[in-house]
């Protein structure tokens, strides 16, 4: 079986899918039992490859497992590590005990960036027009399929949490999280920084988890989704 090459878009949307998948369960130096908790970074680019929820990384085809090895080589690149195709480069790199989840993070996303053709004079400033709705006067978006809300600016988490309830009632007629509790809704709740941008394709993208010191960078709110 032959297999292409992935574009240098298909290998940045499994980067972002693996910024999320950390960003959403957290991030471990080690490899724990397959749709446990945290996740190690190799696990989070599998999951980025197929959309599983669990480390697929067993059982890729070969299409998939050239996809996974190409976005590995192209962090590994960005990183500038000896050896970018090889995977014990980027391992080692990535368990360093100096490492951190934002060191990780940052070279997930600033690699997507990269491929997409992220230039600082690509950056928009969000409108209304650049949301899904508005609710409560809460500009949000829906995004991911786990129904993820962010919102622009830093909201507080009760009004973040009404918000997106109104919001996924509006979209869906169903109610926010399987109706978990307030309380545990405002507890997912976190405060970030993100970019908005076009690139050269025309299509936008929202940035997240930028330090607020970047160019451009806007406050927003994140409510995850199930």
């Amino acid at each position: 079986m032959t297999t292409t090459a992935p574009s240098v878009y298909e290998i940045a949307d499994i980067l972002r899918g693996a910024h999320t998948a950390i960003r959403c369960r957290g991030w471990t130096q080690t490899e724990p039992p397959a749709g446990c908790g945290p996740v190690h970074a190799l696990t989070a680019i599998g999951i980025g490859v197929t959309g599983w929820l669990y480390d697929p990384r067993t059982i890729l085809s070969l299409h998939d497992e050239a996809r996974y090895e190409a976005a590995i080589a192209r962090v590994s690149l960005r990183l500038d590590l000896h050896g970018a195709d090889d995977l014990e480069a980027f391992t080692a790199w990535h368990d360093d005990p100096a490492r951190t989840p934002d060191d990780v993070l940052h070279a997930l996303q600033d690699t997507a960036r990269g491929l997409e053709g992220y230039r600082p004079d690509r950056v928009i400033t969000p409108t209304v027009r650049d949301v899904t709705s508005v609710h409560q006067g809460v500009l949000l978006t829906c995004y991911g399929e786990d129904s993820n809300y962010m919102a622009i600016g830093h909201i507080a988490p009760a009004l973040m949490v009404t918000a997106g309830a109104e919001c996924n009632l509006h979209l869906t007629g169903e109610p926010l999280a399987d109706g978990w509790p307030q309380g545990r809704l405002e507890r997912r709740v976190w405060h970030t920084w993100a970019l908005h941008w076009r690139n050269p394709r025309g299509e936008i993208w929202w940035d997240v988890d930028h330090d607020r010191r970047t160019p451009g960078a806007t406050p927003i709110t994140i409510l995850p989704g199930d």
